[in-house]
């Protein structure tokens, strides 16, 4: 089978990026007009620092050629911008669309159910801190690992 490679979109990303250099410019606003509040440097930080990043992202994504997701014989590999992951179809038992989050927002994710022995060794070689972010994965989403859905 030839590998299915699935990318950002492109217009969701550059809105993204516009509405946060929206929010950038309206904190220079702000400034201009004498208010030197740490909320509005914050501001400035925070949606500056996110709009650069979903540049970057965009920008790695179509120089490189490297897709956010790339559906092989043996797997998924999902590329984040940052970290690569994996998962191999062999030590999933099942897949599956869960909800998280309020009722207001819920987020659509895909949750991967390991069989037992993987999810068990996946517990096993996590950091302290990963075994407790596994165990609440687990609690909210009801598998330990879950990949964004792409609409």
């Amino acid at each position: 089978m030839e590998d299915i490679r699935i990318y950002h979109s492109i217009w969701k990303n550059i809105a993204l990026m516009a509405v946060c250099f929206a929010f950038v410019a309206m904190g220079i606003f702000i400034l201009l007009h004498g208010e030197q509040s740490f909320t509005v440097w914050s501001g400035i930080l925070f949606f500056g620092g996110g709009g650069l990043f979903v540049l970057f992202l965009i920008l790695k994504e179509r120089i490189t050629h490297t897709p956010y997701y790339m559906i092989t014989d043996d797997g998924i590999i999902m590329n984040s911008g940052l970290k690569t992951y994996e998962v191999h179809f062999t030590d999933v038992e099942c897949f599956y669309l869960t909800k998280v989050g309020t009722v207001r927002g819920k987020t659509t994710l895909i949750g991967i159910q390991y069989k037992e022995s993987i999810e068990l060794q996946k517990i096993e070689d996590a950091s302290m801190a990963g075994r407790a972010v596994r165990r609440f994965n687990k609690s909210v989403a009801g598998s330990q690992e879950a990949l964004p859905q792409m609409v």
